[in-house]
């Protein structure tokens, strides 16, 4: 039915509502004019003086830093020290290594060096020069005339080699050593003038107003635009800097003309024509409707109607409440049967399949009969057709286009079966399975035809939808009490989509015809990589593809697919949880919930390892950023390096570590527990364990000779460590492997 009335009021009312909104917009501007002007001059201020606010706050804190260091920092003091009697050399490396550590740890900084004054030696975190050969000389000799400390420079050039083509603008930061006195020299710290410009960067890139930063002889650090009105000036009490701000001058000036006579006219006159425009054009659309009115009231009376007596009330209301009571009267009985029907045939299918009540070969004839299909019954296949990756599907479709999407797949197996010359009974059993009763003609011996019909649907599906589905395929039947064992066939065989993958038909007898995979046959594997994983051993990923490879060359169901990925979960959850308390938040918060969702969501074994690499291997990646962030983490991989290069070392001990390594036993274990997740001894114990498995396996040499061999001299030892942690003796584990 063609809505021309409709359209013919919308166009009727659409300029008198723009009319009025323009009028409305010219009052609300006019009105907030001069508020406008006054926060404009407001904000500028606050924004200039936040601005000088954060500067100071980060070179304060860079100061502070320098402060610390040269307080605290002992390899610092013993490279000022005259007569320093240490290993100089090492000093020299911990110092650079200190101030390359600074640099990366505080991005604002440049470059430090550090100036000794007894011998004029400069030290950077990439040279050691004298300070004649240093490119930055001539700034030395000035600090070191002035012989004080310097909050901030002015901007200046800074070359660090005299062959250096281009030098950077910076600004200086200069601390006497010792800090009261600064006789034995100085530290300098640079920071790029960009540096400051790109900490300022959100705030000041605009088009509508300018910063310019200056020093104390007005030279420009930052200039973010083309200078404009200046509105505000801030000058900092910590650096001497100064920060102008304002309007750019190619932005149009911030005025708005006066709100006069002459408007409030032209207001009151758009309002006036707007409401009379209004009234006309809804007497002249009213008279259709009220034609329409008479004539049902007329109706109504003639024939005692609910309807009589309703005009009163609202006219759209009336006019519906008529068409809904004539449609209802109309249409009621029809709608009422063709809904009993459809739920009978939907509860009788699902009885049927479901097993629930028993049913004769004359009851189902009957109920063909009610339902407009044949009755005669031939051979039978059940198959169900389910959706793939359901979860996704919800979530990409709206709950109407799921409907249609639905109506259409069983469209189209209604059509194909037609086209073969099938007949197919089908229903929705479940949110995303489809099932179909199959009648084969008398002479079908195998379930060829119905894999046949149900290939074409599943190519159908792949052209035309944006989802694609997994057929599966139960026992040819000859009998209505069959229809439940079939169709608990086809369900099984679902199971399956796991591993065979979906997009595909799966006949229960081909799957039952293959061997099936042992649920829990690696286990070893999976404590294995939970091990690795805690230990920071990228060799946990070769280990998490090769249990996937195995769970997709076994055939396990979904069911044992979900418990084989559950319990990886729980092991490597336990593993984990020895490790720091800020490496078990990343696995609780983000790693834990993640893996958990995929496996809810699982639909086919590679889909499920993609996501279980990436969520893994994001989490290892985090951990072992905090890891390496640590100022002990390269000592800790060092000691455990030398753990698995001299495991055969029967004296290794933790004395024997602190020797090695200079550092003190009890705070080399605390040391080593904390990054790792497990105490030295263990992890030696395993080391050596390991290598005795392999070498039970790869040789005939005695149990005596490997426990030598593993740094274990007494056989006895060596024997109740193996059987601790492998379960068994050593002469069990060679002949059961």
């Amino acid at each position: 039915m063609k809505k021309n009335w409709f359209k013919r009021l919308l166009l009727s009312y659409l300029p008198i509502f723009f009319f009025i909104a323009l009028a409305l917009i010219l009052l609300s501007a006019i009105s907030a004019s001069e508020l406008t002007k006054k926060e404009t001059v407001r904000a500028n201020n606050v924004f200039a003086d936040h601005v000088m606010q954060m500067i100071d706050h980060t070179m304060r804190t860079i100061d502070q830093q320098m402060i610390k260091e040269i307080q605290t920092n002992e390899k610092i003091t013993q490279f000022y020290a005259q007569y320093y009697t240490g290993n100089s050399t090492m000093t020299l490396y911990d110092v650079s290594y200190k101030l390359r550590e600074l640099i990366a740890n505080t991005p604002m900084i440049d470059s430090i060096y550090l100036v000794r004054q007894s011998d004029y030696t400069v030290l950077s975190n990439t040279l050691m020069a004298p300070m004649e050969e240093f490119g930055d000389r001539e700034f030395i000799r000035n600090a070191l005339q002035q012989g004080g400390s310097l909050k901030w420079t002015d901007a200046r050039a800074y070359k660090e080699f005299d062959d250096q083509i281009r030098s950077s603008q910076v600004v200086t930061l200069v601390k006497n050593v010792p800090l009261l006195g600064g006789k034995q020299g100085i530290i300098v710290v640079n920071v790029q003038t960009s540096a400051i410009q790109n900490l300022i960067k959100d705030m000041t890139e605009s088009n509508v107003n300018f910063i310019q930063l200056t020093d104390h002889l007005g030279k420009p650090i930052v200039d973010s635009k083309s200078a404009g009105k200046v509105l505000s000036e801030v000058t900092s009490d910590y650096t001497g800097w100064r920060i102008q701000s304002g309007l750019l001058n190619d932005n149009p000036p911030l005025f708005i003309v006066s709100y006069s006579s002459l408007w409030m006219a032209m207001n009151l006159l758009m309002i006036g024509i707007g409401l009379i425009w209004i009234v006309y054009v809804t007497r002249r659309n009213y008279q259709p409707i009220e034609s329409i009115l008479a004539r049902i009231d007329s109706y109504a009376a003639q024939r005692s109607s609910s309807l009589a007596g309703m005009s009163g009330q609202d006219e759209f209301r009336f006019i519906e409440t008529a068409l809904d009571d004539l449609v209802e009267r109309t249409m009621t009985f029809q709608k009422q049967r063709e809904e009993d029907i459809i739920f009978r045939k939907r509860n009788f299918f699902k009885e049927m399949i479901d097993g629930t009540r028993p049913i004769s070969k004359e009851q189902f004839e009957a109920e063909m009969r009610l339902y407009g299909l044949q009755e005669d019954i031939g051979l039978i296949v059940m198959a169900v057709v389910e959706i793939d990756k359901y979860a996704e599907y919800c979530s990409r479709y709206n709950q109407r286009d799921q409907y249609l999407l639905k109506f259409a797949l069983s469209s189209v197996v209604t059509e194909i079966s037609q086209n073969e010359g099938i007949r197919v009974w089908m229903e929705w059993t479940s949110n995303a399975q489809l099932s179909a009763m199959v009648h084969l003609p008398a002479d079908a011996e195998t379930t060829v035809l119905a894999s046949q019909m149900f290939d074409k649907v599943k190519l159908w599906v792949n052209q035309h939808l944006a989802y694609t589905v997994t057929i599966g395929i139960g026992a040819l039947i000859d009998g209505i009490d069959e229809v439940p064992g079939s169709h608990e066939e086809a369900l099984e065989a679902l199971q399956y989509k796991s591993s065979l993958g979906g997009n595909r038909i799966i006949e229960h007898g081909e799957v039952a015809a293959k061997s099936q995979g042992e649920v829990y046959k690696h286990l070893h594997w999976m404590r294995s990589m939970g091990q690795k994983f805690r230990l920071g051993d990228k060799e946990w990923r070769l280990e998490l593809d090769q249990l996937f490879r195995e769970l997709i060359d076994g055939l396990f169901t979904r069911d044992d697919v979900y418990a084989i990925l559950h319990y990886l979960i729980y092991h490597m959850q336990r593993e984990v949880m020895e490790l720091p308390s800020e490496l078990q938040d990343i696995w609780t918060n983000e790693t834990l919930p993640q893996l958990s969702e995929a496996l809810e969501r699982l639909d086919t074994i590679s889909e499920l390892e993609q996501e279980f690499t990436i969520v893994l291997t994001a989490a290892f990646e985090q951990m072992d950023r905090l890891r390496t962030s640590r100022t002990h983490h390269p000592l800790m991989l060092r000691v455990k390096e030398y753990l698995n290069e001299h495991y055969a070392n029967p004296d290794l001990s933790l004395t024997y570590l602190s020797g090695e390594f200079e550092l003190n036993a009890k705070y080399l274990s605390q040391m080593f527990k904390e990054e790792f997740g497990v105490n030295f001894l263990d992890y030696l114990g395993n080391v050596r364990i390991q290598q005795a498995k392999r070498l039970l396996m790869e040789t005939g040499e005695s149990i005596q000779e490997i426990g030598i061999q593993v740094g274990y001299p007494n056989v006895r030892s060596f024997m109740r460590v193996f059987k601790k942690l492998a379960g068994v003796t050593p002469g069990e584990y060679r002949k059961k492997e």
